[in-house]
């Protein structure tokens, strides 16, 4: 029902929701969560945004700065999610687990961000993950004030690194050691000077900076629609590497799409 209702008012949030819980789904698996923790965990990362149901549209899809009135209507969403799903509590536990969720997932480690929190307080390690995973999709995804996502790369090097986002180190490695370095459909340029995409991590943590990547242009710019899988963690009999990542770039310079090299 909640989720029916975050669809009919606003699509973005809808599909964001769904991409929260995929991400933290994943990383909860990573943790080595049970099925059943790992039901509530999506079921609660499904919902943890349901509050903006009840954010103005012009608010939630404004594609300018928020003024001071407008932000502390946004900051009102986990509140106003757990007012929400208050009224679902007859549909079994997942509303109790999803109203802590939908309340913490704006907080950080350290109790800032928003709400306040009056007291001091244990955060629920199900909000904890679904915060991550919210700040991953969130900074790679197209949206109403952000019409360049950050590449995926740089977005976990900065949650890694940056202890002003406050979030749980232990589990961004958790998503990082899922993902790898380089995630699935990032745009690549290779020491060959050929543009390949990320097909998958490297299952060896050693080598997660060396994903498996498929070939998608020439070093001339020439695509290739279904070029070779290539395994970056391929080394010469002399211990060199065959191929290495020089950087990561816009699919869209080179007129690549990368999930065209998914099908």
């Amino acid at each position: 029902v909640g989720l029916t209702t975050l669809r009919d008012y606003d699509e973005y949030t809808f599909t964001h929701s769904v991409n929260v819980c995929i991400f933290a789904v994943t990383i909860g698996r990573r943790l080595g969560l049970s099925k059943l923790q790992l039901f509530d965990l999506g079921m609660a990362a499904l919902l943890h945004d349901v509050g903006k149901s009840r954010i103005p549209l012009d608010i939630l899809n404004k594609t300018g700065g928020l003024s001071d009135d407008e932000w502390r209507i946004m900051q009102a969403h986990p509140w106003l999610g757990v007012l929400t799903l208050f009224g679902l509590r007859g549909y079994g536990e997942i509303p109790y687990r999803g109203m802590i969720v939908a309340y913490e997932h704006h907080m950080k480690t350290d109790l800032t961000g928003y709400p306040k929190s009056l007291r001091s307080r244990q955060l629920s390690v199900f909000s904890k993950i679904v915060a991550v995973a919210d700040g991953f999709d969130a900074a790679t995804t197209r949206r109403a004030y952000q019409t360049t996502p950050i590449q995926p790369d740089q977005v976990l090097r900065e949650m890694w690194t940056n202890p002003r986002r406050g979030l749980d180190p232990v589990l961004v490695k958790a998503l990082i050691n899922v993902l790898g370095v380089y995630p699935v459909g990032t745009c690549v340029i290779l020491d060959s000077y050929e543009i390949a995409v990320v097909h998958s991590a490297n299952p060896d943590l050693a080598q997660i900076h060396r994903p498996v990547v498929r070939v998608a242009a020439t070093p001339e710019g020439a695509l290739i629609p279904a070029g070779p899988l290539v395994n970056l963690a391929e080394q010469t009999p002399d211990g060199n590497y065959v191929r290495s990542i020089i950087k990561v770039s816009d699919p869209a310079k080179y007129g690549i799409d990368p999930a065209q090299y998914f099908v």
